[in-house]
């Protein structure tokens, strides 16, 4: 994926990130501001994605692009749509899939939206979310009562899962777990190390409470933020390969419950994205 690198100067014609990056790369500001959108672009090092912001004088933009990026489609992950083998887990009453980045959960072309049409139901519902960029296990029910038994179990924690995540860092100790409250809210966050290394480390975390991007916000709040965030690392990212990394690497790898209709344990695991597999590799931390 090449990464296109300029310099800003007085004698420039535009000083917004957005102008500035139109004109370097001869595109429209719709364009621009698609790469923008989809947080790839740097200024000094650090990822920026305000079309207003005003250049200074020697700093330096690198822009990643390939020519599909460049499309005024508006999407990054065209074609990405629920395949057959993502099915984890079916019955009369739910639905387990393994969600690929770049995809919503539900809403206007969703993940709900395929899983509907597919199956030719419209009563198939989402009983949690996942971010577009975080792939793995996400539970649908299939029925109404199905999603309120399903949501109770959440609100009485009994639904357990387990992520893995790669974070900028080297990550010292074996375990620990951070209990930081989000907005006021508690939230409780267990952390298991699987790999260091120099640069990155290889994590599994497990959850007590599920508030909006907590793994996110918990790791980045002890120097470890998720390789590939856009909203909560603003540190110069130095490694060339990092800035690279289209989402941010964070996967639901295990769901396990007790089923609310059979009283049997349901446990399901969604397999490392390729993507998130290369990232490992890459930096040295596959198993």
């Amino acid at each position: 994926m090449p990464i296109q690198k300029f310099t800003f100067t007085h004698k420039d014609s535009f000083n917004t990130l957005l102008n500035f990056v139109a004109q370097k790369l001869t595109v429209s500001k719709n364009k621009a501001k698609q790469l923008l959108d989809r947080r790839l672009i740097f200024v000094n090092k650090k990822r920026v994605w305000i079309a207003s912001y005003r250049l200074n004088n020697r700093d330096v933009i690198e822009v990643i692009t390939e020519k599909t990026q460049l499309s005024d489609s508006g999407s990054e992950h065209t074609g990405t749509r629920f395949q057959k083998e993502d099915i984890l887990f079916k019955d009369n009453y739910y639905l387990i899939v393994s969600k690929p980045p770049g995809i919503v959960t539900n809403g206007h072309e969703s993940l709900e939206e395929n899983l509907k049409t597919h199956f030719n139901d419209s009563h198939i519902q989402a009983v949690h979310r996942l971010d577009k960029d975080t792939s793995g296990a996400v539970i649908f029910a299939m029925n109404k009562d199905a999603f309120e038994r399903m949501k109770a179990l959440f609100k009485k924690n009994l639904m357990k899962k387990v992520y893995r995540v790669i974070v900028r860092g080297s990550v010292a100790k074996q375990t620990f777990t951070i209990s930081t409250p989000i907005h006021g809210q508690k939230a409780v966050t267990h952390v298991k190390l699987l790999k260091r290394g120099k640069e990155a480390s290889y994590l599994e975390v497990s959850i007590e409470t599920g508030r909006t991007h907590q793994i996110r916000i918990h790791l980045a709040s002890l120097g470890y933020p998720v390789i590939g965030e856009a909203e909560y690392d603003r540190k110069p990212i130095e490694h060339s390969l990092l800035r690279q990394i289209r989402r941010q690497m964070l996967h639901a790898y295990r769901i396990f419950f007790v089923h609310p209709y059979t009283q049997r344990l349901v446990s399901v695991t969604a397999d490392i994205p390729d993507d998130f597999n290369q990232c490992l590799k890459t930096l040295g931390l596959a198993e």
